[in-house]
């Protein structure tokens, strides 16, 4: 019943979670965009703590990062993609998911650059021409720094079973929000 429910929300269309409009200011709303788009925030602190707990050090996170920009070059180049806000969500319910298994946490984190893959998709879609490589400096470098964040805090819940299970419970809420809104 779980997995038909988590598969079901996979494919249930949702609008787009990027949000278009980076030609004032590009650096800033890129520096603040990790910080204010609830996907992108979850997804980057969720990665991090999956890397931290699978000690895959910072390979992860590296290999998340250079996805994430590989995305939106791709989608500044291409535009817009099939599917893409399904990845985006589907990144937040395999990072949860994860936390809720241990056991599957590595490999569940190894999917996560591909989820990125698509986020970085969708800043590329909605950056104008003009803006596109300012806005991306700014979001990479907060991203990054997000990465860093959730491994420092997964080094922290490596102990602690039940707040690992909380930040998954968290990660599907929150997951859970962005579709009903």
């Amino acid at each position: 019943m779980k997995k038909l429910l988590a598969l079901t929300l996979l494919l249930v269309a949702v609008p787009a979670l990027a949000h278009p409009g980076h030609d004032t200011n590009p650096l800033q709303d890129g520096l603040l965009h990790p910080l204010t788009g609830l996907d992108h925030l979850l997804m980057l602190l969720g990665t991090g703590i999956l890397a931290a707990l699978t000690r895959s050090r910072l390979v992860l996170p590296a290999l998340t990062l250079f996805a994430m920009f590989s995305g939106a070059v791709l989608g500044h180049l291409f535009g817009d993609v099939i599917g893409m806000e399904q990845m985006i969500l589907g990144s937040l319910l395999v990072a949860g998911v994860a936390m809720l298994l241990p056991r599957r946490q590595l490999l569940l984190s190894l999917v996560m650059p591909v989820f990125a893959l698509f986020h970085g998709w969708a800043h590329g879609v909605e950056s104008s021409p003009g803006a596109f490589w300012v806005f991306s400096a700014g979001f990479v470098t907060v991203s990054g720094l997000l990465l860093v964040a959730g491994f420092g805090v997964g080094c922290l819940l490596r102990r602690h079973t039940r707040l690992q299970q909380a930040f998954g419970g968290g990660l599907l809420a929150g997951a859970a929000m962005l579709m009903a809104g």
